[in-house]
C-alpha cells in the first residue's frame, strides 16, 4: 500500500474509532530509505493515525544512514520501529487496526 491509498482508507472510518494496536510516528524506512515506516502504538485512534499519515505527505525525513528523503502519495509504507525493517502496511492490516471485519 502507498501513502495515498493508506490517507483514502484511512478516511472512510470514523475518525473516532479507538485502535488498540495501531500506528505513529513517522519516519525513513530502514530497508528502502525513500519509503515511509510507522511506529507502533497502543491505544491511538483512527483519527490520530490519519493525522500522522497526512503529516508525512510532502515531509522530508533523514535516511537511517543519512540522506534526505520526501515522501509523497506513492511512497509505500511500513509499519517498523526506528532503525529496524518490519512489515507492509496493507488492506488487510489496517483492516484488523480498525476492527473492520466486514470491510470490502
Amino acid at each position: 500500500m502507498n501513502l495515498g491509498e493508506l490517507i483514502d482508507q484511512l478516511k472512510q472510518y470514523n475518525p473516532d474509532t479507538e485502535v488498540r494496536l495501531g500506528f505513529g510516528h513517522p519516519h525513513s524506512y530502514r530497508g528502502n530509505h525513500a519509503e515511509l515506516a510507522f511506529e507502533p502504538v497502543e491505544n491511538t485512534t483512527i483519527g490520530e493515525m490519519l493525522y500522522v499519515a497526512e503529516f508525512a505527505l510532502s515531509e522530508t525525513f533523514n535516511g537511517y544512514k543519512g540522506g534526505k528523503f520526501q515522501m509523497n502519495k506513492w511512497t509505500d509504507v511500513w509499519l517498523a520501529a526506528y532503525g529496524c525493517v518490519g512489515e507492509s502496511i496493507g488492506h488487510t492490516l489496517l483492516q484488523y487496526m480498525a476492527n473492520d471485519f466486514e470491510g470490502e
